[in-house]
């Protein structure tokens, strides 16, 4: 159900309740953490440029193992926020 109301500025204004899905936790910290050591880890093979090649691979692999384990270890919570829109 919304509730209409007039604001300070004579408009209409419709509010209604909408329900939002959150995530717990900090979603950029595995991800860094694990573009660090794949980065550590894929430096310690080849040498020159595959050295190069093998550092970025380790890092880009990492990331994606962070972000993965965010998407699998963090808890989704519903929250209500309240949206408020001009009417006509």
């Amino acid at each position: 159900m919304a509730d209409t109301y007039v604001n300070d500025q004579g408009q209409r204004v419709e509010c209604h309740d909408e329900q939002v899905k959150t995530k717990d936790g900090h979603p950029v910290a595995a991800p860094l953490a694990g573009a660090v050591v794949g980065g550590v880890v894929g430096h310690q093979f080849g040498g020159g440029r595959g050295q190069d090649i093998a550092t970025a691979a380790g890092a880009v692999g990492g990331a994606y193992a962070g972000k993965k384990y965010n998407d699998n270890k963090t808890d989704d919570n519903m929250s209500v926020r309240q949206v408020c829109r001009p009417v006509g």
